[in-house]
């Protein structure tokens, strides 16, 4: 049996790229992992174990890709992780959200030419969150509920975040304020 994965484990993981012969198109599985490493450390969409065994990526025969067997294991692992901790999933209760887990926060990309929201609104949301929940009773600056659920973000096609992602942050953001009483 292998050991669980944590997502620092996994933001750090540096998979063996094959030049010829069969291997897993790139993009495809750095997009998927930092997707897991989202949901296991909670600052991103749900993922379950029955997720990572579904997981298919196109195989890249001309051109450099990663090793098949090593993403494999890799997701042996991930798989493993995600049935023992019980935070993690779809319908799981997320931890509860710091000021911290916001700067540290890393979400994922949008898919190549799909549509995604503007970073840098996105990134400005979640400063000033990280900001009114540390401050929280200390009169540092004020950002409430409907301020977070009424944010609005701009829509791209060239490097945005993952829409998904984003509105369930967002959300996560936004019962952490209610907990607080903003």
């Amino acid at each position: 049996m292998s050991t669980p994965i944590t997502a620092a484990e996994l933001r750090g993981t540096e998979l063996p790229v094959r030049r010829f012969g069969e291997g897993y198109d790139v993009a495809e599985v750095d997009a998927f992992l930092q997707r897991a490493a989202g949901a296991l450390d909670g600052t991103g969409p749900g993922l379950t174990s029955d997720d990572v065994h579904a997981v298919t990526f196109t195989q890249v025969p001309w051109r450099a890709g990663y090793d098949v067997g090593a993403v494999d294991d890799l997701l042996d692992r991930l798989a493993d992780a995600l049935r023992r901790t019980p935070r993690v999933g779809r319908h799981a209760a997320a931890p509860v959200l710091t000021a911290a887990d916001l700067r540290a926060v890393h979400l994922p990309g949008a898919a190549l030419l799909a549509p995604g929201y503007v970073r840098e609104d996105v990134d400005a949301l979640l400063r000033r969150a990280a900001s009114a929940l540390a401050h929280r009773g200390a009169g540092g600056p004020g950002l409430s509920v409907d301020d977070v659920r009424a944010a609005r973000f701009g829509s791209t096609r060239r490097g945005g975040y993952d829409v998904a992602a984003v509105d369930e942050l967002v959300e996560r953001v936004a019962h952490a304020l209610a907990d607080l009483g903003g």
